[in-house]
């Protein structure tokens, strides 16, 4: 297994748990298969849990990433939980996609997350999946 995507849906909530590693070449493959997920469901608020995933972006890939989004995701916030240890590459992330009009924050603590994107954490989620790739 390179990877495993977790997907919890509730109403217009998508919360992500992606883990294991890849190129990060590759990672347009992730963000593709989440996109498809967030187009087919109407998500507007997206929990995106990369605490287990082994790879990250630089300043410069990670730009690049940014550079790369579709501006439809405007709308939506993303709420991205991370480990400590990256928070300092997240916050020039973090700063970049602000800059280009996206909302989307970086979090080590999942409650701060759920509560910046006003998720009720008492609802269950009404479809779960997962995929391994």
């Amino acid at each position: 297994m390179k990877y495993k995507i977790k997907y919890e849906l509730s109403g217009s909530f998508l919360r992500v748990e992606l883990s294991g590693e890849l190129p990060l070449e590759q990672f347009s493959e992730i963000s593709n298969d989440m996109d498809s997920v967030i187009d087919a469901n109407g998500i507007d608020r997206v929990l995106f849990d990369m605490r287990k995933f082994k790879q990250r972006f630089g300043v410069f890939n990670g730009l690049k990433r940014i550079e790369s989004f579709d501006p439809n995701r405007k709308y939506i916030q993303f709420a991205i939980l991370d480990v400590g240890k990256n928070k300092d590459n997240n916050d020039f992330f973090e700063n970049a996609s602000f800059n280009r009009g996206f909302k989307m924050l970086f979090f080590y603590d999942e409650t701060n997350a759920l509560k910046w994107l006003q998720v009720d954490t008492t609802d269950k989620p009404v479809k779960v999946f997962e995929k391994e790739f």
